[in-house]
Parts: structure tokens; sequence; C-alpha cells
């Protein structure tokens, strides 16, 4: 608990420059996921022309992984209406997603 207007002043002045920090990291942070981001894509498009699943590179494992995710519209179904599998297969939709992996190579 602050005693004086100096210490809560020094206190103020502790907390926004920490979160002027934080918000800094998290700009960063953002960036960093944006490159890797593209990286993958760029990676993911290399490994689709050449159809491998893995490669070595360096002393890196590169690792593609296609695959569809389920997802459907939630508004057309209803669990507990009548014909709802039914209902909920007829709107399933198959999102194709690709997963790229880099992790060292064992030696």
């Amino acid at each position: 608990m602050c005693s004086t207007m100096n210490e809560l002043s020094a206190i103020a002045k502790q907390v926004y420059d920490l979160e002027a920090k934080k918000a800094k990291k998290k700009k960063e942070l953002d960036e960093l996921e944006a490159q890797i981001k593209q990286l993958k894509q760029e990676t993911a498009s290399y490994m689709r022309k050449r159809k491998k699943n893995e490669l070595d590179v360096d002393s890196f494992t590169v690792l593609f992984t296609p695959f569809v995710k389920p997802s459907f519209d939630s508004k057309a179904f209803i669990a507990n209406e009548e014909k709802g599998k039914e209902i909920y297969n007829k709107y399933l939709k198959g999102i194709p997603m690709e997963r790229v992996t880099v992790k060292l190579a064992k030696s």
C-alpha cells in the first residue's frame, strides 16, 4: 500500500513502463508469427509440388501433413432434431488444411 503520492507516482510509472514493454513484445511476437506462417506456406507449396511428406534438409527433418478439417454450418444442425445426423452430414464441409513441422533430424 502506498503511503505517499511519490510512491504512487513511482508505481504508476513502473506499471506504465511494463505495459508498454509488454505491448512492444506482443507486436514483435505477432510479426514473428506472420513470418513463420509465410515460411510454412512456402514450405508446404514446395512439399506439395514434390509430393513429399518428409524430407531431410541439413540437420532438420521437414514434415508435411495435408488433412481435411471437418466443419459445418452450426445454424443448420440441431442435435435433438429428427434426422439431425442426416442434416449434420448434409451440411458437413471438409476444409483442406496443411501442417508443416520442422524438427531436428535424428543422428
